[in-house]
């Protein structure tokens, strides 16, 4: 190996510190690394679903970039205010320098870089009680390592309901009242809490629905233990939850018509927003025959499985949109976190609608894929659904186990 070529290279990378000329440094052929210059060196090693950060001296970052070029790293490229200058090992393992204009000439075309910039958390988890409670943080307010996708969620979550909060003219009340159905450990639900009240300062009041009862007692006792005084769990499932008037309904991977009976708690309660994140599709799914146009198209089960989950919440959404709400549904997370990733909101709207044309297209749909009826329709239309052989069908094969 040349020592005299890399041995240039690192007077360069040392002598552009020196001169606060250091913009940044990337290494390639390997995994993308990015550093940034302050008082230590910042390492971000960057992996599919995770970053980590270490910090270290000068002299200690420049001794490891020695240790990892032309072994593990096989090109390197030091951004500086003066110049860009490429190390690149080819087959032979020989190193080449080459030098190159710079691409920052300025230290403002580099600020806030993407390494530079902290991530806006919502929730944060340093010093937060309820987080090590729940067992997403150690004692030293770090994120257990299993956790990490959780608190990525917990965070996104709660940047969505900030964004709806604007949206729906929630933002104006100073008391908040919410709705977790199906709230399980309550990893949303103390994060909703915190959120609404210390960051968002509303006297909020959240209220978490749980069918199993070591879940709410626990989540009681952390509550408590925090001082979270307007925040109670209660058993029970979500088709014989009492509902009370509340701004906010959310009901987050509640299996299959569970997720119905959290829409019609919604807009029995009159909330101002409903979020739902569906989960376990069975319901609708053993209905489909499709008809001859369709047929041949769903003959494959994953496919079936697939427009089975999109005609069930397409359905949902028409329902909403006829009960008086504007619907959005999207993908609120990224599928390598979890596969569960649809979200549908509905935003309560003072517009008209057009009832008849919406009903005629959940008719014509469930025409399509021969199905008899929706779940979430023989709640809001009892009426109409609730013969005594639908409701037979209804109560032995379709709806399934509503528990949470």
């Amino acid at each position: 190996m040349n020592i005299n070529t890399q041995e240039q290279f690192e007077l360069i990378l040392g002598s552009s510190i020196e001169n606060q000329e250091f913009i940044r440094l990337t290494l390639g052929k390997y995994r993308s690394v990015q550093f940034k210059s302050s008082i230590k060196l910042s390492f971000t090693y960057s992996y599919k679903t995770k970053e980590i950060v270490k910090n270290y001296l000068i002299a200690e970052g420049i001794n490891l970039i020695k240790t990892l070029t032309g072994s593990e790293f096989m090109s390197i490229r030091l951004f500086s205010l003066t110049q860009d200058v490429q190390l690149e090992y080819g087959k032979d393992k020989k190193p080449k320098l080459k030098f190159i204009k710079p691409t920052f000439t300025n230290p403002v075309d580099t600020v806030p870089q993407e390494h530079d910039r902290n991530k806006k958390r919502y929730i944060q988890s340093e010093n937060n009680l309820y987080l090590t409670a729940l067992g997403i943080t150690n004692s030293q307010g770090n994120i257990v390592k299993t956790m990490e996708d959780k608190f990525r969620q917990i965070n996104k979550f709660v940047e969505i309901i900030n964004s709806l909060i604007e949206s729906s003219g929630l933002a104006a009340k100073s008391h908040i009242s919410v709705v977790d159905m199906g709230s399980g450990k309550g990893y949303l639900t103390f994060a909703i809490y915190d959120f609404l009240n210390n960051i968002l300062d509303k006297e909020a009041s959240v209220i978490g629905i749980e069918s199993r009862i070591h879940l709410v007692d626990f989540c009681n006792s952390v509550a408590q233990s925090v001082e979270f005084k307007n925040l109670h769990f209660k058993q029970g499932n979500i088709s014989n939850y009492s509902a009370e008037k509340s701004d906010i309904t959310i009901a987050l991977h509640a299996c299959d018509t569970a997720t119905d009976d959290a829409i019609y708690k919604g807009i029995q309660s009159d909330s101002s927003l409903i979020i739902l994140a569906p989960c376990c599709h069975k319901q609708v799914r053993k209905q489909i025959h499709p008809n001859m146009v369709l047929k041949d198209l769903l003959k494959s089960g994953i496919l079936l499985e697939r427009q089975s989950e999109i005609v069930t919440d397409g359905l949902r959404a028409l329902l909403l949109e006829l009960s008086g709400y504007k619907t959005k549904v999207f993908e609120f997370i990224a599928a390598e976190h979890t596969s569960k990733n649809i979200m549908i909101v509905g935003i309560k709207s003072n517009q008209s609608i057009n009832k008849e044309q919406i009903l005629g297209q959940i008719q014509e749909i469930k025409k399509l894929y021969g199905i008899k009826f929706h779940y979430l329709e023989t709640l809001l239309f009892p009426d109409l659904f609730l013969s005594p052989d639908l409701a037979t069908i209804i109560n032995t094969e379709s709806v399934g186990d509503r528990a949470i």
